[in-house]
């Protein structure tokens, strides 16, 4: 099952900020899972200009911890892996998921989870490209560009990039853009390959 996803947060270090607002939309259902988190330390003034979360948007949303219980049972799937897609994914948002558990004596590695990371992606079938950004990216494939730093509008656009260049790794496989968006471990065996 794929899963899309963002974080926002207090920082850009994985291993003491914590999260501010998510965002999980499933693949197939449709379903979404999003809110704003109590990251119990203080946002800073560039962080809020950055995403417009002010502090006291947060003061009062539950902490990550309250929020735990529906995150995993959103992201379960019996018996099978939940590919969980973001950009950036493999160096930030999966790494701030890990370290989150970690914080409250839970383990990532618990979880049948899979990272398929659109900036590895991209850069894997897109070489030549100046510049990876989420934004950069979608304005270069005519992708509707929503408003950067929030966590849902965030998520609706590596949706939208990660459908774009599965439509182009079809045609590299001779699959069809269906069958790898149903079948996520094609995508996630094309980026992690040599």
């Amino acid at each position: 099952m794929l899963v899309y996803y963002d974080f926002e947060t207090t920082g850009l270090n994985q291993f003491h900020d914590n999260i501010t607002e998510y965002c999980f939309i499933k693949e197939k259902s449709k379903e979404k899972l999003s809110s704003l988190v109590n990251p119990q330390k203080p946002i800073p003034e560039i962080v809020t200009k950055i995403t417009g979360i002010t502090q006291q948007m947060v003061d009062n949303a539950p902490i990550f911890q309250d929020h735990l219980q529906n995150i995993l049972q959103f992201l379960s799937t019996p018996n099978k892996y939940t590919y969980l897609v973001a950009h950036n994914g493999d160096n930030f948002d999966f790494i701030i998921l890990r370290e989150q558990l970690k914080k409250i004596g839970h383990s990532i590695y618990n979880i049948p989870l899979k990272s398929i990371d659109t900036l590895m992606f991209a850069k894997k079938l897109y070489p030549n490209i100046n510049k990876y950004s989420l934004s950069n990216l979608c304005k270069q494939f005519g992708i509707n560009v929503l408003s950067a730093h929030r966590a849902e509008s965030d998520t609706i656009m590596v949706k939208s990039l990660l459908y774009y260049m599965v439509n182009d790794l079809a045609s590299i496989l001779g699959m069809t853009q269906d069958y790898l968006i149903n079948n996520p471990e094609h995508i996630y065996n094309y980026i992690n390959s040599i």
